[in-house]
């Protein structure tokens, strides 16, 4: 099912410092109106709640997450999915932590739900062990990842 509805999901996990970059990162686009359609899905680790919240029907995801590529610490990344992370069975190719993300996406599209457009912004995490902050850089890049999602939904609203 398919809808002009966009979904914008943080994952990530509070307790270990960068890795709970995604939900900061929605939890800043809060403060602010989205456009018409768009709706943030708070994940954290629950990585089911986003299979939850595509069953209603969506026509585009934007996955905001820590992702591990081997730059500095706060570099923002927006890239979308390989067809070979979202095939089954597939290692997600990018890093460990990414495969919560990774496999709520692929039970999404077994079951139908998951949207053609597919679009994640990350952050090179600093440390992900357990520390109830985010590191000075990625604390820096929450803004800058708020703005790259919001040029992502301004993009497909044609804004």
């Amino acid at each position: 099912m398919t809808s002009g509805r966009t979904i914008v999901a943080g994952f990530g996990n509070l307790l270990l410092g960068d890795d709970g970059f995604g939900v900061e990162v929605v939890r800043r686009l809060a403060e602010e109106p989205l456009p018409p359609g768009a709706e943030l899905l708070e994940v954290g680790i629950g990585g089911m709640e986003l299979v939850f919240g595509l069953m209603n029907g969506c026509g585009r995801l934007v996955i905001v997450d820590a992702v591990r590529r081997g730059h500095p610490p706060g570099t923002i990344y927006v890239f979308q999915p390989t067809e070979a992370d979202l095939a089954p069975g597939s290692e997600p190719g990018i890093d460990p932590h990414f495969a919560e993300p990774t496999r709520a996406m692929k039970v999404a599209r077994v079951l139908g739900y998951l949207p053609d457009v597919v679009t994640i912004v990350g952050c090179e995490p600093e440390s992900c062990e357990l520390d109830l902050t985010l590191s000075p850089p990625v604390r820096a890049a929450v803004n800058e990842a708020a703005i790259r999602v919001r040029e992502v939904l301004a993009a497909e609203h044609g804004r």
